[in-house]
């Protein structure tokens, strides 16, 4: 029961990232607001670490785990923050969903194992179709958009060899998911705040009521809560099954377009939708009574 909560968290979390990051940015510089959240989110679990008695890191025994795991933190959420510089919340959403095909690509060399079963990589093609039908149908992709397209790309890569990379090392290793969200961090921030220094003049930010809100809902949720929940997943289900939640997260941030930000669905919008719903009843094995989780 607890690995279906921490599944249905990191889908709720991740659905809303996207929204977060670009209403953040009205007076952060990008790099600005993620060393913000990732410095406040480290500061704010060494915190409860320390008040609840749990142990602090083992940089010699588990630093590869940490850098395995910083890499999703560092350079990856650096190119989602670009990209949003370039796509609605919305589009940086859909496109992460390309994450389970680059999984299942990577998933053998990284992994040492095949996550292209027929049944699978079928429904990994249903659903990018789906991504495909979201992006392309309403021409959501203006020419100026395919820089964060390409931003955006990379960052699959580097979020799925990340996941892949950590999911090897937890089979050797037992670690407790608030220590290796920690760990990340660790390894994290100095790539984090080096870039802060180099790439933007050194001044006290700006912030307006909904930058700050934006920061404190991505510190405390999207960053500490968002990836202890995703650690502990990942350590307890198989890497495809988690590679999922990407997939899932698309239909989520439309439907919150639509609440918060009154944005209307459209045919390709519904078309799309109804095909990664379908991709993913095929990949739980919904039609041969098989579950996942």
């Amino acid at each position: 029961m607890l690995v279906r909560l921490a599944y249905g968290f990191v889908i709720l979390i991740w659905s809303t990232t996207p929204l977060a990051i670009k209403l953040g940015g009205d007076t952060l510089v990008p790099i600005v607001s993620l060393s913000l959240r990732i410095l406040l989110a480290f500061i704010l679990g060494s915190a409860i670490c320390t008040l609840i008695g749990k142990r602090g890191l083992s940089l010699r025994k588990h630093w590869q785990l940490y850098f395995a795991a910083s890499i999703s933190l560092f350079p990856n959420m650096a190119l989602v923050y670009m990209a949003a510089e370039y796509l609605p919340s919305a589009l940086i959403s859909l496109l992460f969903g390309l994450t389970p095909l680059v999984t299942a690509v990577l998933a053998k060399p990284i992994l040492g194992e095949s996550l292209l079963q027929p049944r699978k990589l079928l429904a990994v093609i249903v659903g990018f179709i789906g991504l495909v039908v979201l992006v392309v149908g309403d021409g959501a992709l203006s020419e100026s958009s395919y820089i964060g397209f390409g931003l955006m790309f990379i960052s699959n890569i580097l979020f799925s060899a990340s996941a892949l990379w950590v999911k090897k090392l937890n089979q050797k290793m037992i670690v407790d998911p608030w220590e290796q969200a920690l760990g990340a961090m660790t390894f994290a921030l100095p790539g984090m705040l080096l870039s802060w220094l180099f790439l933007v003049e050194l001044e006290w930010p700006t912030f307006s009521y909904l930058s700050l809100v934006s920061l404190l809902y991505l510190s405390i949720f999207g960053s500490l809560l968002g990836f202890v929940s995703y650690y502990y997943i990942l350590k307890h289900l198989s890497v495809d099954t988690v590679s999922l939640i990407p997939l899932i997260t698309p239909v989520m941030a439309m439907l919150l377009g639509v609440v918060v930000a009154g944005e209307v669905m459209t045919p390709a919008m519904l078309a799309g939708a109804a095909l990664i719903l379908l991709g993913l009843a095929v990949h739980q094995g919904a039609f041969s009574k098989r579950t996942l989780i």
